[in-house]
């Protein structure tokens, strides 16, 4: 850690990229145990350390998923999940995780998770994700998976979330980042205000996609969401709205919260 005033500069950047990664890990440690203690007000410069020493943390992050997940992930997704500050959206408990490619715990059920970056990664790519998209998300948990899709479509976002103490730290999380709204509703039922998105993902998984969800694609318009009745047989399913026809596609097998929906 620096015994000198922190200057977040293009020569703070490169020092940080500089460090090796565990340098880069303990000091992020090291600002998420402070942070546990006590919490320094708004406007501290605490927060912007916070912030680029991890970025700085997740700078290996695009390399790492390419090695283990392939070379065909988008670069502008790539760049996505480095700039996106994924420590905003975890509990202050995992800050110094939140720069791993795993899926961190929202609540202590386990009912919630933060996805592992390389899943938004595989997700998006089956979408097509890219600038200009209309996008709708069902289950938006802290706002992560939004605040990604908004950084890369640069277009608004709306996002659903059934758990209201979900949607009020969303809100918070996402605070600053104008292109997305919160919606407190179940996403089941939410396919009348999707309005004309082209791009939607579920963040959840279902036995099968309710068909209000397919009715609502418009033509060309793409439709993701992991489909199975327990973690042993959920695929990554796609569905797209082709010459007025629902054409799907089987991306592999993935393992994401169940659905908390009664409907």
């Amino acid at each position: 850690m620096p015994a000198t005033p922190i200057h977040f500069t293009i020569a703070f950047r490169q020092k940080m990229a500089s460090l090796a990664q565990s340098e880069r890990r303990l000091w992020l440690a090291s600002l998420a145990a402070r942070l546990r203690q006590e919490p320094p007000p708004a406007g501290d410069i605490f927060w912007q350390e916070l912030r680029e020493v991890a970025r700085g943390c997740r700078l290996s992050l695009s390399e790492s998923i390419r090695a283990e997940h392939g070379d065909d992930v988008d670069p502008a997704h790539a760049l996505a999940l480095l700039e996106v500050p994924r420590e905003r959206f975890v509990r202050p408990e995992d800050i110094d995780r939140s720069s791993d490619d795993t899926p961190l715990p929202l609540d202590d059920e386990g009912h919630s998770t933060i996805s592992a970056p390389h899943a938004y990664a595989l997700m998006y790519r089956v979408l097509a994700l890219s600038k200009g998209d209309s996008f709708v998300e069902l289950g938006t948990g802290t706002g992560y998976g939004a605040a990604l899709a908004a950084f890369i479509t640069g277009c608004e976002v709306r996002t659903f979330e059934i758990d209201p103490d979900l949607c009020a730290r969303a809100v918070a999380a996402l605070s600053g980042v104008h292109l997305v709204t919160v919606v407190c509703a179940d996403a089941i039922s939410s396919s009348r205000t999707w309005g004309s998105a082209r791009k939607v993902c579920a963040t959840f998984a279902v036995d099968r996609i309710p068909r209000p969800w397919l009715d609502a694609l418009p033509e060309g318009g793409r439709l993701v969401a992991p489909v199975g009745s327990d973690r042993l047989t959920q695929r990554m399913m796609l569905f797209e709205r082709i010459g007025g026809r629902i054409v799907r596609s089987d991306h592999g097998a993935v393992r994401y919260v169940r659905n908390r929906s009664v409907r």
